[in-house]
């Protein structure tokens, strides 16, 4: 998952939220901590650290998977963002789901999809309101 998925569940948006509640029935969905370093920056730039700690503690227990990195995480993530332009994280992000073996990437709407994302061929990536839809239809 990237981070503005993360950052859509802060929102309550509720495709994220439902995601979320099968990842904590099952569904098997990862983060980098990378993923998690930009939420905690994000969250607490808006609205202080003390609530960044909150929502990490919330984060913990969401079912999600942390996934660390490695040292071919760090130089393919080098590469990616050579090879697609995107920042830094988002070649964390990438580099994590290609090690994972990830069948799909969920990320934000069409114009982050735009601007970052289409042009991605290593792993499918998914708009996030695409992979909710079609998560509704299955059991999990």
């Amino acid at each position: 998952m990237d981070t503005w998925v993360l950052v859509e569940r802060y929102k309550d948006n509720a495709d994220v939220v439902m995601i979320l509640e099968r990842a904590r029935r099952g569904l098997e969905a990862h983060i980098s901590h990378v993923t998690v370093a930009e939420l905690m920056n994000v969250i607490s730039r808006e609205f202080g650290e003390r609530e960044a700690r909150v929502q990490y503690a919330l984060l913990k227990h969401s079912g999600l998977v942390f996934d660390g990195t490695s040292e071919e995480i760090a130089k393919n993530a080098g590469l990616f963002k050579t090879k697609y332009g995107f920042s830094l994280a988002d070649g964390f992000v990438l580099a994590g789901a290609v090690d994972c073996g990830a069948e799909v990437l969920v990320t934000g709407g069409q114009k982050q999809y735009e601007e970052e994302w289409k042009d991605v061929s290593e792993v499918k990536i998914v708009m996030l309101k695409d992979f909710a839809e079609r998560l509704q239809f299955v059991k999990c």
